[in-house]
């Protein structure tokens, strides 16, 4: 069979299987006479099937199996028969053992090359099967990750045995152990694109975790005596003192992986056993949501669509520290960006790059603050101003005040509801008679684990359920289960919930009154028809977005 004649098989053969149509199969073979690339990269170029879909069609063309790495419980010792470099400039990974024979994931098992590096490799019969490349790749970044965190810890233990030496030698050779380790671990927490490190002493060993989707998990633990290693390290990339360690510290740091800038915001506090080291990881180039991707309920949606609409007036966003209000406050600024509105935002940090938009960043130690930024913001004729969160008295007067003459303000505040939000202000010694002329509508956020569409179950809610939770007995919902795409966790993602809380004239008035309280306005805009928490997430469990107990460990409402 000719190539040509091939290739033309592999787009009819996904023309034929409903992935793309006729139209769009002369158009990538009419292109393929032009670039002179392979069918499927044209196809996927366009985005009209998935890197995925190709290896699949590859794989039933040829006869070789195919194999989704995400659903194998892989054997890091079946991983490492294959030296990394082999691995990576042949794009294999060894998988699993099957009667004594090695499985071999290829992104092309027909490669001779490759082939005869893996039999020397390996010195024993294996098997190839085909996977995509990037699944391939992303599971030699994870596995041979891990395996190097084990080697460089027992090569830093040896040579803790072998000989004390001093910090400023640990710091100024790139080749100790503490060195690679500390990057070793920021390269496997970058690569799993977790939010935070924690780096903990306890009395026998030190215990690093990181923390994705929410939920805390274990990356390795060392022997206690490398902890100063390994803290002196983040010290210097941080620039903070190392011969310190009797005080908490603070500090900042950026690192690049491949194509991801991360920026690392480091906190180091004494403890009983050590300094415990937090790290928080800011990626630059993470997605961009939108409001529409945000996670609105269509009704809730349609509210924040008319708060953006004010010209003037305080917009809030509230929840507990990580409840993503930086990536909906990102998402409002990017729709209200235009070429004939002013925008400047006063943040620490900045975490969300906007291109369009003037964005200060707080130096506390130079007395860079909040307030004294926001007072220099209000001499730049801004017609919208974003302030990163209303942290004390000063900042939040200045932001009503402003609000009052003339300019859309949006900050965040951290409260338990959006009604809270409104006495917190007062308060915070802003007079609720500005409160009442200024805020326009508070959105409370809440972020919770999407369940794994892979291994997710129907469950039928039973009638303790039903009492608990208010749902009808015998309706159909869906509980976690666990499998290796979510970790054995059952959820994978996550996505916000939302209660937004609009203050229309009548509330204003009620509020610049000064004799209300939070559970009245709360019961008056339920009256009003605001969607609870509650009822939002309610909703995310019978859609099957998520459980009922993942909601009652964010919002509790009886």
């Amino acid at each position: 069979m000719k190539k040509g004649e091939q290739r033309k098989r592999l787009g009819e053969y996904f023309m034929q299987a409903g992935w793309i149509t006729k139209q769009q199969l002369v158009q990538a073979l009419d292109k393929q006479q032009m670039v002179g690339k392979k069918i499927g990269e044209i196809l996927i170029d366009e985005g009209w099937i998935t890197e995925e879909e190709v290896v699949q069609a590859l794989s039933f063309q040829k006869g070789i199996p195919y194999v989704d790495l995400e659903q194998f419980n892989i054997d890091i010792e079946v991983v490492m028969l294959v030296p990394e470099k082999i691995a990576k400039k042949d794009v294999v990974i060894a998988f699993m053992l099957e009667d004594g024979r090695v499985k071999v994931a290829m992104k092309d098992p027909q490669n001779l090359f490759a082939l005869e590096d893996l039999k020397l490799a390996i010195g024993k019969t294996f098997i190839p099967v085909m996977a995509s490349e990037k699944g391939i790749m992303k599971a030699i970044d994870k596995f041979y990750a891990s395996a190097q965190t084990r080697h460089i810890m027992t090569e830093a233990e040896k040579q803790m045995k072998d000989e004390q030496t001093s910090s400023e030698e640990e710091v100024n050779d790139e080749e100790k152990p503490f060195i690679l380790l500390v990057n070793n671990i920021l390269e496997r927490s970058i690569l799993a694109r977790a939010s935070d490190i924690h780096i903990e002493p306890f009395e026998k060993d030190v215990r690093i975790r990181y923390r994705i989707d929410g939920q805390l998990y274990e990356l390795t633990r060392s022997s206690l005596k490398m902890l100063d290693g390994i803290t002196t390290r983040i010290k210097v990339l941080a620039g903070l003192n190392i011969t310190e360690r009797r005080l908490p510290q603070d500090g900042r740091m950026s690192k690049q992986l491949g194509n991801e800038q991360v920026d690392l915001r480091i906190s180091i506090l004494p403890t009983l056993y050590g300094e415990k080291t937090v790290i928080r990881l800011i990626y630059r180039n993470h997605t961009c949501f939108s409001l529409e991707e945000i996670g609105f309920h269509p009704t809730d949606y349609e509210k924040m669509i008319d708060l953006l609409k004010h010209p003037h007036g305080l917009i809030l966003l509230t929840g507990p520290t990580g409840s993503g209000k930086s990536t909906t406050l990102a998402a409002a600024l990017r729709r209200l960006n235009q070429p004939n509105i002013n925008i400047v935002t006063v943040e620490d940090p900045i975490e969300n790059r906007i291109e369009g938009i003037n964005q200060v960043a707080t130096i506390t130690s130079i007395g860079l603050t909040f307030a004294n930024v926001l007072r220099s913001i209000l001499r730049q004729d801004p017609d919208i101003i974003m302030v990163g969160e209303m942290r004390d008295s000063e900042t939040c007067s200045i932001a009503v005040r402003a609000a009052i003459t003339g300019h859309l303000v949006l900050s965040t505040l951290h409260t338990n509801d959006a009604a809270s939000s409104i006495t917190r202000l007062i308060d915070m010694g802003t007079e609720y008679y500005m409160v009442g002329a200024a805020i326009k509508g508070v959105i409370s956020q809440r972020l919770v684990r999407r369940l794994c569409k892979n291994c997710r179950i129907k469950h039928v809610v039973t009638a303790k359920e039903q009492a608990f939770y208010g749902i009808s007995k015998g309706t159909e919902v869906y509980i976690a289960n666990g499998c290796s795409t979510c970790h054995g966790t059952g959820y994978k993602g996550r996505f916000a919930i939302h209660e937004v809380l609009v203050i229309d004239g009548e509330l204003g008035e009620w509020i610049a009154s000064g004799n209300v309280r939070a559970e009245e306005i709360r019961k008056e805009a339920l009256r009003k028809g605001m969607r609870s928490l509650w009822d939002n997430g309610l909703c995310a469990v019978l859609a099957g977005e998520t459980t009922m107990e993942e909601i009652l460990k964010v919002v509790y409402e009886k």
